[in-house]
């Protein structure tokens, strides 16, 4: 039964079956060469895309087709050209090979008939981030193959290892706000509000890539991603609820979705609802929007995945679920069990990713529909495009006659420029502003895997609340702007970034605490000696003098402002294995509203960091002292103290005890 479900739900991804290849992890050097392949090239559909044959190491291109490889802000000083070798001789004329830079120049060449062999030269100082092969209006048409031996970028001072691309961010100093996380894959949205803050949930796809499938099966993937804001473009990174550790009972889960109630006892519930597998949706609860989390049932609470639930004005709760066919149930107040239904309201055509809203007292049911051509349509307006998402309304959800069609709201990410995956998408309501997330794989050319693994985007999307109608949005990989600036003055945490690159994260005390350090995300890309934190919309309205962080471990962490590859503003070093707040003095006082570039080296661990004279830490966690002899020694508020007496002090950037 298990294996049926998980069967059943790897069939949602339109991808072509991929074979991994065999890869020697090394680390990463300038000298070291940047092998490509075949798997990892990214299949446009201008043109009716390409096909791969992993296999053979061979790709068919049709006429016009746009498929090439993404590199990731490579340097032409130091990487000079691709080389090909071709295991069977080009028999064709015209193959144009193109490099494109990150100002939008190219270099062009063409692969002669019978060539065994071809070299592109890059232009200098350029940053390349595209290597193509297509076929123009001189080239062949209809399918033309070519069969690969190697294809290797090459260094100038080339140490003759070849590694694998080194991981890259689509954000990073871009000014790009999607996807939302550029160090995990994680799918199928849902979000809820709570004390200014906006909470997302998703499917760890990342757990699934983690377990080496070459294409996304979905069955190991046991627990769920959270992330938080409070300014749309800065999402601090929660970690993992440990479904399975919570509810051993459960084969899988994928798909949350969330609601809150406030208590009688004061305080809120907050019940998350998830697909165990495809067997049904199951529940677990907490007090917290981070947890701890508890199971109440031991069993799933309906029959039918994806659930969606939302609570009216009246306080009642919904839910809505299944596959194939939508149904609506109404819970009971604890949240987990049904007082009334199912209902099956129309829902032709449906697939997955059911979702309820709750608009101007007007019930919403959102759903992803199939493949298919949706004929006939039988329901009023324009009939949804395959595999896009549709809308209902009903003032009484319990009347299944009182449902009306609405629109198509998203079409499917490949109509619109992106990747074609399975379709799942959350709309809400935030600081006054109705936001679409949803979900694509573009993100997996930047980490190094091509088997559907996915993240979450978010755009804007216009609700006409008044007369409850969701006009049509469409993907971007710019996102959405801040609706705050962020404040430099309050202690913030370095799992707060806009975008990073050559950071993972690792659990520290208490619900949804990650600290960050030097790693990667991918499980086939070179460790980097380095890993970037960019933080946006710092408004130092006060000005800034000194840096303080929570740190622990031996390495440095150092500030540049603007540019990633800036100077250095100030650095911290810890060689210390326990925490320890560090001061360092910023080379020029910070002023006006500025983009943050952490930068962390060697084996370091960066918790918390804030600017100015506020204290990262306790009185117990500070380093403690029976005396103070050092000259340098200053109180809380910077001033130089020559004879220090009982209290907290600063000495050589750590807080120290005199008692």
């Amino acid at each position: 039964m298990e294996k049926k479900f998980f069967m059943s739900r790897s069939l949602r991804f339109l991808t072509l079956p991929l074979l991994l290849t065999a890869i020697t992890l090394s680390a990463s050097a300038a000298t070291d060469d940047i092998g490509l392949y075949v798997k990892d090239i990214i299949v446009g559909w201008n043109g009716g895309g390409g096909k791969k044959d992993v296999e053979h190491n061979a790709f068919s291109y049709y006429q016009y087709a746009e498929n090439y490889w993404d590199i990731h802000d490579l340097s032409t000083n130091v990487y000079d050209k691709v080389e090909f070798t071709f295991a069977q001789a080009v028999n064709y004329d015209n193959i144009n090979v193109t490099a494109t830079y990150s100002d939008g120049g190219t270099t062009d060449t063409k692969i002669v008939k019978g060539a065994t062999t071809h070299t592109l030269n890059f232009k200098a100082d350029k940053t390349l981030v595209k290597i193509a092969i297509t076929i123009g209006w001189d080239g062949p048409s209809g399918l033309t193959t070519i069969y690969f031996n190697s294809i290797i970028i090459r260094a100038k001072d080339s140490s003759g290892n070849i590694c694998n691309m080194p991981v890259g961010s689509p954000k990073l100093g871009k000014g790009k706000a999607n996807p939302i996380l550029d160090f995990h894959y994680l799918a199928d949205p849902t979000a809820i509000e709570y004390n200014g803050r906006l909470y997302v949930y998703g499917t760890n796809d990342h757990q699934q890539y983690e377990a080496g499938t070459p294409t996304n099966s979905y069955e190991a993937i046991k627990t769920l991603v959270v992330v938080s804001t409070d300014d749309m473009v800065n999402w601090t990174y929660h970690g993992l609820i440990p479904v399975k550790e919570v509810a051993p009972w459960i084969m899988a889960s994928w798909a949350p979705t969330i609601i809150s109630k406030p208590q009688s006892d004061g305080t809120t519930l907050f019940s998350l609802y998830f697909s165990n597998s495809g067997s049904g949706s199951a529940v677990i609860q907490a007090k917290s929007p981070l947890g701890p989390w508890k199971s109440p049932l031991h069993r799933n609470l309906t029959d039918g995945f994806d659930p969606g639930a939302v609570i009216d004005d009246n306080g009642d709760a919904w839910l809505a679920y299944g596959g194939g066919k939508g149904k609506i149930v109404k819970l009971n107040p604890n949240l987990y069990s049904i007082n009334t239904g199912p209902v099956l309201p129309p829902t032709p055509y449906h697939f997955e990713a059911n979702e309820l809203n709750y608009i101007n007292g007007t019930y919403v049911y959102t759903y992803n529909n199939d493949w298919s051509e949706h004929t006939p349509w039988d329901y009023g307006g324009e009939k949804p495009t395959a595999c896009s998402m549709a809308y209902f309304t009903s003032k009484n959800p319990l009347d299944t006659d009182s449902w009306t069609y609405g629109a198509c709201y998203f079409k499917n990410p490949g109509e619109n420029g992106m990747n074609y995956c399975n379709n799942h998408t959350h709309l809400q309501k935030f600081q006054g502003k109705w936001y679409l997330f949803y979900q694509a794989n573009n993100l997996e050319a930047s980490i190094g895997s091509n088997g559907g693994f996915r993240s979450i985007y978010v755009d804007e999307i216009e609700v006409d609340e008044e007369n409850v109608v969701i006009k049509e949005c469409k993907p971007t990989s710019e996102g959405v702007s801040a609706i705050k600036n962020l404040n430099p003055f309050t202690a913030q945490y370095a799992a707060t970034a806009a975008a990073t690159l050559g950071i993972t994260h690792e659990k520290a005390e208490g619900e949804g605490h990650m600290v960050a350090k030097v790693g990667t995300p991918s499980t086939i890309a070179p460790v980097p000696s380095e890993g970037i934190i960019e933080v946006r919309n710092a408004d130092f309205s006060n000005t800034a003098q000194t840096l303080r962080c929570l740190v622990k471990g031996t390495g440095t962490v150092a500030l540049r402002l603007d540019d990633k590859d800036g100077p250095d503003i100030v650095t911290v070093a810890s060689t210390d294995d326990d925490w320890q707040e560090l001061v360092g003095e910023c080379a020029s006082t910070l002023n006006g509203v500025h983009t943050l570039f952490f930068i962390l080296s060697g084996d370091i661990k960066f918790d918390k960091w804030v600017f100015g004279d506020n204290p990262l830490t306790s009185i117990s966690s500070l380093h403690q002292a029976k005396c103070i002899t050092n000259n340098d020694v200053y109180n809380l508020s910077g001033q130089h103290v020559n004879k220090p007496e009982k209290g907290v002090y600063i000495q050589n950037g750590k807080k120290m005890v005199m008692h």
